[in-house]
């Protein structure tokens, strides 16, 4: 099981929870990303404006490319469709007083290591990142505390 940051907004956190979580796109840069996730990986969402960690969804299997606008891109490209799209389960969705904030893996995750230790939510741009494997059982770790 390979582990995946995903940034989202708020707005998209609703949009996949109104989905029950079935269903997970990625942007059409993202494309190599995609082809590299597998079933059984696990996305973990990071949610911008709170900057915290928010739930965890499988991806169960990938699905075909798709341009129906789901999703919503606050960024230069309105017109995103996230088209690269994987069929997802919800392993845990925290309640939102129960969110945790990522600073508290600034200094754990050897993701942010790429970066000086003040300037580490430079790893948090971007859509998606993949996580080390001792990345992804840190936080899965703290999700099931």
């Amino acid at each position: 099981m390979s582990g995946w940051l995903l940034i989202s907004s708020r707005q998209n956190l609703n949009i996949s929870a109104s989905l029950a979580f079935r269903q997970q796109g990625l942007k059409k840069r993202h494309r190599k990303k995609a082809l590299l996730i597998e079933p059984g990986d696990c996305f973990f969402f990071y949610i911008t404006g709170e900057q915290k960690l928010a739930a965890i969804s499988r991806v169960e299997s990938s699905l075909p490319e798709n341009n129906d606008k789901i999703w919503v891109n606050l960024g230069k490209d309105p017109d995103e469709c996230y088209p690269w799209r994987f069929k997802t389960s919800l392993l845990i969705l925290l309640p939102e007083n129960s969110w945790i904030p990522m600073e508290h893996f600034s200094k754990q995750l050897s993701h942010f290591k790429k970066w000086p230790a003040k300037n580490w939510r430079l790893g948090l741009q971007g859509q998606i990142h993949a996580l080390r494997d001792e990345d992804t059982a840190i936080l899965s770790d703290a999700f099931n505390r």
